[in-house]
Parts: structure tokens; C-alpha cells; sequence
């Protein structure tokens, strides 16, 4: 009985947890997806929603993760990047997970010489009511996900995430591992055809599959990816018997602007640094010391010019900008408004001596000792002065100084609010 009773308390609190200190993981499209080549050789079973799904997963994973740990998201963010138009979000989400999780990947790995055949997904969990989806993928595809050293693919997410066609998508991460050569050869059209996973039977003609696959590609690759390609045909007179794919980087990419520093300028500054993965301490403390504008214009600064750049860590290379303004922007602070009682200095302080002497009296009728009052006084004081703080930081208003307390006891509870 009452082990049931601790498994109860412990779920309890579980709850209460996820319920208040809930922090889904966020999606950003420069976020990086690295695929052992194996993989992306392998069969891989996916319908373009699924693919999706599965490069957001895999662009959550640190190179540093020695495991796959549990991913949480926004089930209308997810919704968004998979483009789903339904009315239903949470249902039509529901099915593409539940489609996934049935479906298995084949990995032929010529280096280990093994041949596995593993499910994508490990489990999946709703948390109904709070619109947010849990992940995690099977552990047994570790080895071309995790820590990868040699023979392995690294690519900006935005690159396949507005791919439309599956093909598309397949074609992009075979021609980006080439890369570095500059071309690809398929031997036989039989070859290319099981490479892109196409069924047999479809697209027989060679006109077929050039015009409805190749050129197809060819066009979304150059308007959406980072690479671009050309088609030379293999000939066996007049038959096209194989195909020589003379792939390029592409300086142009357009599709840049998805997401761009534009998108964030109506959302509050903590939402946008999360979304590099920045947590709220230390945007905090970015916060108090550089000001919110300043801030704004070195994440568009990022935007604008490095959105090329090959960048392992953004959260990092954006807190370096802030920290090292390289938009070279004034700091600027929205004036305090003494109207407002959440945030106006003045008020504080009518606040903190009105405190200060409710706990004299205390102390005077005996209603506390004077240690016990003492003490409740310093965290009564804290909490106003970090409330205070709190506010004038979301407002964009200068941090508060010690000089601004005029109280001794004030002084003294300002050295160790947050």
C-alpha cells in the first residue's frame, strides 16, 4: 500500500512538472542533420511527411549526445514544418506517427559488413490537452546517428524540410555526399531507380522518369538547397542506359528567408532565443546586460549575413554576436514609464519601505522574533526586486543597479536577487 502510495506521489509530481515547467524543444532551420552515409544509402520507407519528421528529430542531436534522449514538441510547430493543412492537426500528426513507428529502415553497411533492419522510432507519447508530441528514436540506429567521425553527411535542415517530393528529398542527401567530388555516376537507370527507392514497375520509360523525377528534382534542388546538378546522360547508342548527375554548391539559395530573422520580430525575445536553443538564464542575463533591441538586431545581423556560413553551433555563434555586437548597434533602452507599477523604480521603493516597516511592528509586538523576521524580510524583498526586474527586462527597460534601491535593507536584498 504504500509503495502504491510513493508511485502515486512520484506520477503526481511528474505531472505537476510537465504541466508547469514544460519547455518543448524548439525547431529551427539551421538547426544541423548528420546521417552516416549508410543511411542515407539505406531504405528507408519513408512518405515525405514521415521524412520530415524524422530530420527535425535528428537535428536535435548534439554531437556530443552518446545516446538518443527524448525529444518534446509543439504539435502545432511540428504541424507547421510538415506543411500539414488539415483542421484536425493533432489527429492527421497522430496518424503519420503512428504510420512511422510501424515502418523499418534497412541499413546495408559495407563497412561493418552487417546488414540491419531496425523500427525508427523507439516510442512516441501525446500529452493530450498541452498539444505537445514526445519522440525518441530506436537506439539501435545510434551508430549512424551519434558521434559520427568518418562516412557521414552533415546538412542545414531547411535544405530538405520544403522539399516536396520524397524523391527530391532522397536525391539531395545522395548528391550532397558527393559533393566534395563534384559528380555522381549510376551505371544502369536500374541502380538510380533503387537508389531513390522507386517501385518497380513505375516510370519504365527513361523520358518518364527524367520528366517526372530528374528534372523535377533538378528544379527544386536548385530553388530550395544548397546544391544544384546537372544531368549527362550514359549512352548505349541512342538509349539512355545510365545517368552522370555533376553536382555544384549553390550560392543562390533563396529558400533562406524561410524562418528568417523577419519571422521573429512579433514574438517575445526569451521565444526567440529558445529557438536556438539559448535557455532562459542565459538569456537573462544577455538581457540585462545588452538590452533587447541590440539583441534584435544581432540575431538579424546573424540572418542577413552569415546565413550561408556552415555554422556547428548557432546558439553559440549568436550569443558571440551578441556579446561582440557584430551588427555594431547602440544600446538602446525603452524609457521607464513611472505609470506602471510593475516596473517603475519609484514604486519599488514605496514598496520595499512599506514592507520593511510591516515587519518591524512584527518584530515590536512580538508577532516574530527578530532572526525569523529578519530572514522573511530578505526573501520578502528579493522576490519584489526580482519581480521588479523581471518586468522592466520584458519591457526593454534599463536593468535595475544597486544605486537604484535607496532602503539599506533594499541594498542589501538587491545583492542577491536573480
Amino acid at each position: 500500500m504504500e509503495e502504491e502510495q510513493v508511485v502515486t506521489k512520484i506520477q503526481d509530481a511528474r505531472a505537476v512538472q510537465i504541466a508547469f515547467d514544460f519547455e518543448p524543444d524548439p525547431i529551427s532551420d539551421h538547426y544541423i542533420v548528420s546521417e552516416a552515409n549508410a543511411l542515407i544509402e539505406a531504405r528507408t520507407n519513408l512518405d515525405i511527411y514521415e521524412e520530415r519528421l524524422i530530420y527535425i528529430l535528428a537535428s536535435r542531436i548534439n554531437p556530443k549526445d552518446t545516446h538518443f534522449r527524448t525529444c518534446y514538441f509543439k504539435v502545432k510547430e511540428i504541424a507547421d514544418k510538415l506543411d500539414l493543412k488539415d483542421k484536425n492537426l493533432y489527429k492527421r500528426l497522430r496518424e503519420i506517427v503512428r504510420r512511422l513507428s510501424r515502418k523499418q529502415v534497412v541499413i546495408d553497411d559495407k563497412y561493418e559488413n552487417t546488414t540491419l533492419e531496425a523500427n525508427w522510432l523507439a516510442a512516441s507519447k501525446y500529452y493530450h490537452g498541452k498539444g505537445i508530441i514526445e519522440l525518441e528514436f530506436s537506439q539501435m540506429l545510434g551508430p549512424y546517428l551519434l558521434q559520427l567521425k568518418n562516412n557521414f553527411t552533415s546538412f542545414k535542415l531547411w535544405n530538405v524540410l520544403y522539399l516536396k517530393s520524397s524523391y527530391s528529398s532522397k536525391l539531395y542527401k545522395m548528391l550532397k555526399q558527393y559533393l566534395p567530388l563534384g559528380k555522381r555516376k549510376f551505371a544502369t537507370l536500374a541502380e538510380l531507380k533503387d537508389a531513390l527507392e522507386i517501385e518497380d514497375g513505375k516510370y519504365v520509360m527513361y523520358s518518364h522518369l527524367k520528366n517526372r523525377i530528374l528534372l523535377h528534382a533538378q528544379r527544386e534542388l536548385a530553388d530550395k538547397t544548397d546544391i544544384k546538378f546537372d544531368i549527362e546522360e550514359i549512352k548505349n547508342g541512342n538509349k539512355v542506359v545510365g545517368i552522370t548527375f555533376l553536382i555544384s554548391p549553390n550560392p543562390r539559395t533563396p529558400r533562406l528567408a524561410i524562418n528568417g530573422a523577419e519571422s521573429f520580430e512579433h514574438e517575445s525575445i526569451y521565444d526567440t532565443l529558445k529557438r536556438f536553443d539559448i535557455d532562459k538564464k542565459t538569456a537573462t542575463e544577455l538581457l540585462v546586460t545588452y538590452g533587447e533591441n541590440h539583441i534584435r538586431a544581432n540575431i538579424r545581423y546573424v540572418y542577413e549575413k552569415q546565413q550561408n556560413a556552415e555554422i556547428s553551433s548557432l546558439s553559440g555563434y549568436i550569443i558571440k554576436a551578441i556579446k561582440e555586437n557584430y551588427a555594431k548597434t547602440a544600446k538602446t533602452y525603452t524609457p521607464d514609464d513611472e505609470n506602471d507599477r510593475s516596473t517603475s523604480i519609484e514604486y519599488l521603493n514605496n514598496r520595499i519601505n512599506s514592507t520593511v516597516d510591516v515587519y518591524h511592528l512584527m518584530v515590536r509586538d512580538n508577532v516574530k522574533s527578530t532572526a525569523e523576521a529578519e530572514r522573511e524580510l530578505l526573501l520578502s524583498l528579493i522576490k519584489d526586486i526580482n519581480s521588479t526586474s523581471d518586468h522592466r527586462i520584458r519591457k526593454n527597460m534599463r536593468p535595475l543597479q544597486e544605486s537604484d534601491i535607496v532602503h539599506p535593507k533594499g541594498k542589501a536584498a538587491f545583492k542577491y536577487h536573480s
